[in-house]
């Protein structure tokens, strides 16, 4: 058999989720028993990734119910990608068929994919404040720092994290719809945008008010510092947008969430 026919159908077993499909796939093979072997160390492995980037899910689903999510992930979506590191950007999705009633599932593992993102990111130096003195704000247009990550939750998932994350008894779960079918009766606070973003080494995260949110997403669209300003307006005068412009980017500033001022 050749090379290339021989790896492709070694990988078609592995993959298969299916006993009496990969028992099938393994006769083809050519091999005996201990073959299980490979597709055992497959399956540890990448249970294992999901628990590294996936953290806090795992400590608040508890390890047999975790386990069995991860299977779920694995016999859905095998891996592509040349880093392992990668593994596991469905699982939110997963998880949200699996607990659709529980919103801080689903949430929790965005966030734990988004500062395992945020870890990795290229570095960026923060812009220094001094440099805002040449700006052309007619012109300028916000870059924010590479590690910077938005995720949108409808649950107090944040808190969530952070208690797990500090070994905190964790709050009350509060939980709504997704943002289309959002009950108004439901706290102003949900559905939110939470932002993450590295600062060093440290990840640090916190929600973005309705301001910072058309900011960061009308910025990111490569919309320039005058004309977000000019959409704040819309809501008010146009000395008030300028000045609730300018205090988000002052807070932006102050955390390093600014790359450069293009």
């Amino acid at each position: 058999m050749p090379l290339n026919d021989l790896q492709q159908q070694f990988c078609a077993w592995l993959r298969e989720p299916d006993e009496d499909r990969a028992r099938v796939l393994a006769e083809a093979l050519n091999v005996g028993p201990a073959l299980v072997v490979y597709q055992n160390n497959y399956r540890v492995s990448l249970v294992e990734a999901l628990r590294e980037t996936h953290a806090r899910v795992a400590a608040w689903l508890g390890e047999a119910a975790f386990d069995a999510a991860a299977a779920h992930q694995i016999d859905a979506h095998p891996p592509s990608s040349w880093t392992i590191d990668a593994y596991g950007t469905q699982f939110p999705e997963v998880l949200r068929s699996l607990w659709p009633d529980d919103a801080e599932i689903a949430d929790l593992a965005m966030i734990d994919r988004a500062v395992g993102d945020a870890f990795v990111a290229r570095d960026a130096v923060p812009i220094d404040p001094a440099a805002l003195a040449t700006v052309d704000w007619d012109r300028a247009v916000i870059r924010m720092v590479p590690s910077l990550r938005l995720v949108t939750i409808t649950s107090n998932a944040d808190a969530l994290w952070l208690a797990l994350a500090s070994g905190e008894p964790a709050p009350a779960c509060e939980t709504g719809a997704e943002p289309a079918t959002l009950p108004a009766t439901l706290p102003a606070t949900l559905p939110a945008t939470l932002m993450v973003w590295r600062q060093g080494f440290e990840p640090v995260m916190r929600r973005a008010d309705a301001t910072e949110q058309l900011m960061l997403r009308r910025s990111i669209a490569g919309a320039g510092f005058a004309q977000i300003c000019d959409e704040i307006a819309a809501e008010c005068d146009a000395q008030a947008a300028i000045t609730r412009a300018g205090t988000v980017l002052g807070r932006w500033l102050g955390e390093g969430l600014v790359a450069g001022l293009d």
